[in-house]
């Protein structure tokens, strides 16, 4: 195993970065319906929606009530998985669960590091490093344009209430 290299740590940093920017998504789309008055803007921000106070668990909770409140669609389902592998990637070191596959004939062997996954109902699933990243970016990139899509039906509901 020791010639089993460390998985890219390039990936780590894209998921730390996507992961803040889908939290930023989130907040945007809490912030803005519920218009926190501007003498309470600063502190709604880095207080109340900062991490520490409101889970990013939490965050889709809320993000999801607004959008039933505002009969938006939202795919919460990619929000969460990009939050479990995020927790997954955070939460293994890098040279966590090395694993060897030995095949038939030994041009059939194999290594790779493995990532397990818990999703927010609790089950377990074994990836390589490599799939769970794919999977990531998957999932990022249809969280993003769900929560920009709700951005927008915010907005739009706040335009049309606007008194």
């Amino acid at each position: 195993m020791s010639d089993l290299l460390p998985p890219d740590h390039k990936g780590l940093i894209e998921v730390i970065d996507r992961t803040a920017h889908i939290e930023n998504l989130m907040n945007q789309v809490i912030e803005r319906y519920c218009g926190p008055r501007q003498d309470r803007f600063d502190f709604f921000w880095t207080v109340l929606l900062d991490s520490s106070i409101m889970s990013l668990g939490g965050k889709v909770r809320a993000v999801s009530a607004i959008a039933q409140q505002l009969n938006f669609k939202l795919n919460a389902s990619q929000l969460h998985n990009v939050l479990s592998l995020r927790n997954a990637f955070a939460h293994h070191g890098t040279r966590a669960h090395p694993l060897l596959v030995v095949g038939c004939k030994s041009e059939r062997n194999s290594s790779y590091f493995q990532l397990h996954i818990v999703n927010s109902f609790g089950k377990v699933t074994r990836k390589k490093r490599e799939e769970a990243l794919d999977e990531f970016h998957a999932a990022y990139k249809e969280a993003k344009k769900n929560l920009v899509e709700c951005i927008g039906v915010v907005k739009a509901h706040n335009k049309r209430h606007a008194t």
